[in-house]
């Protein structure tokens, strides 16, 4: 019986994986309608309204301006068969700096052109691989043509392939030797053989991301016992079977006298473990500078909270843990070089973001904050704050006015806040952000307001903010007035977050810079 012909789509497809082109060739193939400046107006949920800025004087250079022409004719290259063939050609003799760049470029822009023969004909080159799981070209096949490599690869990330099975990425990984870095996050079916094979071949990993995959602490025992004295990066967060009798495994695998001389960034994240756990992989990591331990079990991380034992931390994340506030006052002064801390929704455990809004265990009140306050001043490197879902803050109101205090001592120092969920901030309380006659003006770029009871009263107080560049005031009573000033006044300001934002149009909400620009046409006209 003769073969069923094809789809016409289908043949055009196959013609132009024959012809490692991009998938545009196919009939009925995305078009310039989907690169994302034309889903700009389609229905979301989100309203995120943005504006390109000029604020750069300089000339982006001749190789930079070719990559963005290239990238945005691709499809008009894609369908002429001769204009293609000779594009082809010069694929093939670019350096493979230009070839990443370009391959970056069109996985921002224009995705849907990546199918799996372009991809690897022309870029599986270089000593960097980064495929994710929206890339809908990128199969088992594409994977497991990463082996391809060998020694020449030295960063390889695989995200996001949740069905992939574990004997895919171990064989992958079995013939890349010279790997330094090696992220597999979200493949949530790595496990055992992944990181065996790593232990087995990757003996020079400096840094590894497992978050949300299947991988057990016993596991990461031959992987530690092999790249443990180089080893930089340890990220293991999501995966929730983490337990304290699973970690004892690794602890006893491992030794009491094992070291990570090298580990500065440890991602524990949304994990099972406690304090018991806690405790001896932080003194196996005498150089840690960023720990990350929200949505864990930790109440009382005894070597965190004592001077003699803590690391010279930089980054501290406790956002959702079960600690008490005598713990947080006890733990916070011991690390005065601190450039990110995260205290979210504190003492609401392994809550989600979902249900940060349940202050029924919250633990951050204004009496507490003020006491911080009073340490965190004086943290001159302190460059982000995150206080986000603390419910109870400003519930003593204007007598007791910490939320005030705490932005004009410590927030208005930060380049980000987030207090985003506090419901009971008002606009008052951002007077804060006011520079004092002898002051410098606010340095935040960054500003979270999203779901506070804060309206057009703060605009005159966040119009003193110079370097804003990202204002999200989602779920806000602000309205089109307010929001006016705002952009008037800050002239780097490039995005905003008006979801939900009852005081602006919906029709509005995604375009609201040019709705800015023209009311200020027609009211200059």
């Amino acid at each position: 019986m003769p073969p069923k012909s094809q789809p016409a789509h289908k043949k055009a497809k196959t013609t132009a994986d024959s012809q490692s082109g991009p998938s545009s060739l196919a009939l009925g193939a995305p078009t310039e309608d989907d690169l994302p400046s034309a889903r700009a107006f389609a229905p979301s949920s989100s309203a995120y309204s943005e504006r390109k800025l000029h604020v750069d004087a300089s000339v982006p250079t001749l190789v930079s301006l070719c990559i963005r022409v290239f990238a945005g004719n691709i499809r008009t290259l894609a369908r002429e068969h001769d204009a293609w063939e000779e594009t082809r050609q010069y694929l093939k003799i670019l350096p493979d700096a230009i070839l990443t760049r370009i391959f970056t470029l069109l996985k921002a822009t224009a995705p849907t052109v990546l199918n799996a023969a372009f991809i690897t004909s022309f870029f599986f080159n270089g000593s960097v691989m980064i495929l994710t799981s929206d890339l809908p070209g990128v199969g088992k096949q594409t994977i497991s043509e990463v082996q391809k490599f060998g020694d020449k690869l030295r960063e390889l990330e695989l995200s996001g392939f949740e069905t992939f099975p574990d004997s895919l990425f171990a064989s992958v990984v079995s013939t890349l030797p010279g790997l330094r870095s090696l992220v597999l996050r979200g493949c949530h079916k790595v496990g055992t053989l992944t990181m065996q094979a790593a232990a087995n071949k990757c003996t020079e990993l400096r840094s590894l991301n497992v978050n949300y995959t299947s991988v057990t602490p016993l596991s990461l025992v031959p992987l530690i016992q092999a790249c443990g004295q180089q080893l930089e990066v340890l990220k293991v967060g999501g995966i929730h079977n983490w337990t304290d009798t699973a970690f004892a495994k690794l602890l006893a695998g491992l030794g009491a006298d094992t070291r990570l001389p090298s580990l500065h960034t440890l991602k524990l994240r949304g994990t099972s473990l406690t304090d018991m756990s806690l405790n001896p992989i932080i003194s196996m990591c005498p150089s840690l500078r960023r720990l990350d331990i929200s949505f864990t079990l930790v109440k009382h991380p005894a070597t965190l909270s004592d001077p003699e034992t803590a690391p010279p931390l930089e980054k501290l994340s406790l956002t959702s843990t079960p600690m008490s506030w005598t713990t947080l006052i006890a733990t916070i002064p011991c690390h005065p070089h601190l450039k990110t801390l995260s205290i979210g929704a504190l003492g609401g455990g392994q809550a989600t973001n979902a249900t940060m809004g349940n202050s029924s265990g919250l633990t951050m009140t204004d009496t507490i904050l003020r006491v911080l306050v009073d340490s965190l001043s004086g943290f001159t490197e302190l460059e982000n704050i995150n206080l986000v879902g603390n419910a109870k803050l400003g519930t003593t109101g204007k007598f007791e006015r910490s939320l005030e205090v705490f932005i004009r001592r410590v927030g208005r120092k930060c380049k980000k806040l987030n207090l985003s969920g506090v419901m009971y901030l008002r606009s008052s309380d951002l007077a804060g952000l006011m520079p004092d006659d002898d002051e410098e003006p606010s340095s935040l770029e960054v500003l979270n307001l999203n779901n506070t009871a804060v309206d057009d009263q703060a605009a005159i107080f966040i119009s003193t903010c110079p370097y804003l560049h990202t204002l999200e005031v989602q779920g806000t009573k602000f309205t089109s007035d307010g929001l006016f000033t705002i952009i008037d006044a800050c002239t780097r300001l490039a995005r905003l977050d008006l979801t939900s934002c009852r005081g602006v149009r919906v029709r509005d909400r995604r375009r609201f810079f040019e709705v800015w620009k023209e009311e200020r046409a027609d009211g200059s006209s």
